[in-house]
């Protein structure tokens, strides 16, 4: 295991979205310094951090922005609602085998039907899964329309809608899946923005987003509105070790697909 390996598996995610945090640096130590409203400062080793998530309110002084990006600490912004408006992935590092085959296939001007057909199979491949694990029968038309007919089961479940506390797991996961894209692909135009129509970040977040639905319908209760992202963000902590099974699984299925065509 390498010490950057090392540094990662110790590392945990920083969420300062929606919450008191107002300021954001670095002092000399190397230590995140967060100012948070009326309880002064708290410090956080910048190794302990894996990827920081915060809201667009919160000031984040160059030097901290800085310092994220020489470490390949990825930085979400996201607006209001909680959508990503933005992500700092980081300066270039060393190449890897998962850029290299990006780089082929990018090139290759059969990349987006061979693509377009691999992501279908794994949204339904997934979704499929999903569905089974929700208790929801695979007919014509759940099959066809799967999100519907999960969060009818989720309703039926808990008596109210699904769709926050749902979108707020799969964003989660969407944001630790980037962190690892960008960890093996060290470039952020091959992840998205590299040609029109391109965002892997969403494509693959998408596709984990489904199983989303099997954690939030097995969960004892669901959060009241102004609690969706403190549920949000216990509750995939709690489940980390799937999560990173699943994200982990994922990685692996698109680098075989790459490597299938591109190798």
């Amino acid at each position: 295991m390498t010490p950057h390996t090392t540094r990662l598996s110790n590392a945990r995610p920083l969420y300062l979205q929606k919450g008191s945090a107002q300021h954001l640096d670095i002092d000399a130590s190397q230590r995140l310094r967060i100012r948070v409203k009326d309880q002064g400062e708290r410090y956080i080793p910048l190794h302990h951090v894996s990827r920081i998530v915060c809201s667009h309110t919160l000031e984040i002084s160059s030097r901290a922005l800085l310092a994220c990006m020489q470490r390949g600490i990825p930085v979400s912004i996201l607006d209001v609602d909680g959508n990503p408006l933005g992500w700092c992935l980081g300066v270039r590092r060393i190449e890897t085998s998962l850029r290299q085959l990006l780089r082929h296939a990018l090139d290759d001007p059969l990349w987006p039907e061979l693509y377009s057909e691999w992501l279908h199979r794994q949204n339904v491949a997934v979704a499929t899964h999903a569905l089974l694990m929700c208790e929801v029968p695979a007919t014509p038309t759940a099959r066809h329309s799967p999100r519907p007919a999960l969060c009818n089961a989720h309703f039926q479940k808990h008596q109210q809608p699904c769709a926050k506390p749902l979108d707020a797991l799969a964003l989660l996961a969407q944001q630790e899946l980037a962190a690892q894209l960008a960890e093996q692909a060290s470039d952020p135009q091959l992840l998205a923005w590299n040609r029109p129509g391109l965002n892997l970040l969403n494509d693959l977040g998408e596709v984990l987003g489904w199983y989303a639905h099997i954690d939030l319908h097995h969960a004892p209760m669901l959060p009241e509105e102004a609690k969706i992202t403190s549920w949000s963000i216990k509750h995939y902590e709690r489940h980390t070790r799937h999560w990173q099974q699943r994200i982990s699984q994922l990685m692996h299925e698109f680098e075989q697909f790459l490597r299938t065509h591109w190798l």
